[in-house]
């Protein structure tokens, strides 16, 4: 009888340690903020995002959201492979169609873009979380007009934006396909 308790108490100790020794997460992996935009006449992926919510659009309901949205994906054929981003207030015509297009909008929020102000490599990128005091860093405060739509967009560009709200952003574009049915999919982080 002795024996059997002296290998349960073992037995209890060697699993008592066990499972205490294990170490729980105590800083998860935080969540990505990851956009998949498409272009005027991608059916499948909305083109409006509001960054302040984190949340995409489709056109008919950006348009009942537009006081929220801060960019918007299209694509121009002119001048080449032009996936683009660009500010709801960049004024730009004839490329989505129906009552819900940008041009018929009341509200039209302005956010600018701009190349890093300091250079930041992919690596430093991802070291990024939402929150960081850098970012606002990254944006070009020298741009007081203009730079309301980035063009041709490419795997591994990092540009920096400011919305008319105030949130300063940096974001790296992940996956680009071409056309008027195409999109742009971008990781970013705010401040």
């Amino acid at each position: 009888m002795k024996s059997y308790t002296l290998k349960l108490i073992t037995l209890f100790l060697v699993l008592s340690f066990s499972f205490s020794s294990c170490k729980k997460d105590e800083d998860p992996e935080p969540q990505k903020n990851i956009a998949k935009l498409g272009a005027q006449s991608n059916a499948s992926f909305g083109g409006f995002l509001s960054v302040s919510t984190k949340t995409v659009y489709k056109q008919a309901d950006a348009f009942t959201n537009q006081g929220k949205i801060d960019i918007l994906c299209f694509y121009e054929e002119a001048g080449g492979n032009n996936i683009a981003v660009a500010a709801p207030g960049t004024g730009i015509n004839g490329i989505f169609t129906g009552d819900s297009s940008p041009e018929n909008w009341t509200t039209t929020n302005q956010t600018y873009f701009t190349d890093p102000a300091t250079e930041i490599t992919s690596a430093q990128f991802d070291q990024l979380k939402d929150g960081d005091a850098v970012i606002p860093g990254y944006f070009d405060e020298s741009i007081t007009s203009g730079n309301r739509k980035k063009k041709d967009m490419k795997i591994g560009d990092i540009y920096a934006f400011k919305t008319a709200g105030g949130i300063y952003g940096i974001f790296k574009v992940t996956d680009v396909a071409q056309g008027a049915s195409g999109f742009m999919e971008f990781e970013y982080k705010i401040k």
